[in-house]
């Protein structure tokens, strides 16, 4: 099990996609998908720009070292082009929780993505970071996401009525989890 400080980033692979440790020099790339109109519009504001992302990249390395969470930008398997980013965040090694995160570029919607990388993310964390519960906060509008989720076996939990402040005005978040004795993957 894994245990702060990281001192190797890990990384690893589906059939089709590659998860590898971001750098500084991903932010250009990584900052045009993120600002993407319909990409960021269930995203929360302030990540834009490449100096933004710049900056989130450096905080999310440095949290990753602390043992605060890892961000992994995917790449097509072969390749080293980023086309969005995953993460496990939030990490508390003493409850054994995280949050899950995705942001995938539009030319992946709809493509099976997060269903073929989520058993992968759901392995790494139950497995490999000893974590007991993996929630998830989204807008109850990102149906696609919820429906990832579903299907990767996150349960229902709460809705906050407008708990978070956007462009749009207030918007309200769903919270699902998924318990390490419900997860159906390889132990």
């Amino acid at each position: 099990m894994l245990t702060p400080p990281i001192t190797t980033y890990p990384e690893f692979e589906t059939e089709r996609f590659r998860m590898r440790q971001p750098r500084l020099e991903d932010a250009e790339l990584l900052a045009a998908i993120y600002d993407h109109p319909e990409v960021a519009r269930y995203l929360l504001p302030g990540a834009s720009g490449v100096q933004r992302m710049r900056e989130k990249l450096t905080r999310d390395l440095e949290g990753s070292i602390r043992g605060e969470g890892f961000r992994w930008l995917l790449c097509a398997r072969g390749e080293d082009v980023p086309l969005g980013s995953v993460a496990l965040f939030n990490w508390s090694s003493r409850d054994r929780r995280a949050e899950v995160g995705y942001v995938l570029g539009m030319p992946l919607w709809g493509q099976g993505v997060m269903k073929e990388l989520m058993p992968a993310l759901l392995h790494f964390g139950f497995a490999r970071m000893g974590l007991h519960r993996i929630e998830a906060h989204l807008d109850p509008r990102n149906t696609a996401s919820m429906r990832v989720l579903t299907r990767a076996g996150f349960q229902h939990e709460a809705v906050l009525r407008e708990n978070c402040a956007g462009p749009e005005g207030f918007t309200d978040t769903a919270v699902v989890s998924l318990l390490e004795g419900e997860w159906k993957g390889p132990k």
